[in-house]
This record gives structure tokens, C-alpha cells and sequence, in this order.
């Protein structure tokens, strides 16, 4: 236990000094970590995909996935450990284009993927949206 605490301190310190010396070389590590992470959970997906039946890697796969999997990702009362991977996937191939785009990006650069204007837009959009659609109430 203290050997993993020593070297997850040893390993914090040691990208918390690389990151101070050059940001674009931790996010590019980072992005390149991250697609080994979609590559490992690509696999893993065809590897459940093709189980054949009746095996126990496939029952697994449709088995309900737990309730926090189900909460964070939404996946819906039937998700199942199959659909769990996809989102870790997805959510992996985020943060695998989120790294990646940060180290091309200059200063003064507004990050594409987290433009304040564009996420009020969409916003505002949805709240009109629900107010134009939302079912009318008879008052008595």
C-alpha cells in the first residue's frame, strides 16, 4: 500500500513539474494515454460483441449494469454492462479529443469544444425550445 502511494506521489509530482515546464507535452501524453484507453475498450467491445452464446462473457455483457454506471452515463433502467463500456468509451474518446485539441491550440485561442458563447446558445435554445413545447395547463 505505501509503495502505491509513494510512487501515485512520486508520478503527481513528477507531471505537476513536466506540466510547469511545457502544458502542451502533458496534454499531448494525456490525449496519447487516452487512445490507448479507446483501443483497450474497442476491444473489449468486439471481444463482448462476438462471445457466443450461452458463454459466460456473453451473459455478462447483458447483464444490468450497476446504478452508478447507469446514473452517471444515463444509460436508462435496461443498460447493460455492454452499453456501460460504449459510454466509458466515449467519455475515454472526449477527453482523448479535449487533450489533443488543447495542445493545437495559440494564446488568446478560445477552447472550440467549451465556448461559453456556444454552450449559452444551445442553452437559451433548449429553454425556448421546452417553453414552446411544454403542455398547456387548464387552470380552474
Amino acid at each position: 500500500r505505501a509503495s502505491v502511494i509513494g510512487a501515485q506521489f512520486g508520478f503527481g509530482t513528477a507531471f505537476l513539474l513536466a506540466y510547469i515546464v511545457s502544458p502542451k507535452f502533458c496534454h499531448r501524453f494525456v490525449g496519447y494515454i487516452e487512445e490507448e484507453a479507446c483501443s483497450t475498450y474497442t476491444k473489449i467491445i468486439e471481444a463482448l460483441e462476438t462471445a457466443p452464446e450461452g458463454s459466460d462473457l456473453a451473459k455478462w455483457s447483458a447483464e444490468g449494469a450497476p446504478d452508478i454506471g447507469i446514473s452517471y452515463w444515463h444509460l436508462g433502467e435496461d443498460g447493460t454492462v455492454l452499453d456501460l463500456i460504449k459510454a466509458v468509451r466515449a467519455d475515454e474518446a472526449e477527453h482523448r479529443d479535449v487533450n489533443h485539441s488543447v495542445v493545437n491550440m495559440h494564446d488568446g485561442d478560445v477552447n472550440p469544444r467549451y465556448d461559453p458563447t456556444i454552450r449559452l446558445d444551445l442553452a437559451l435554445n433548449k429553454y425556448v425550445k421546452d417553453m414552446m413545447t411544454r403542455p398547456k395547463v387548464e387552470t380552474v
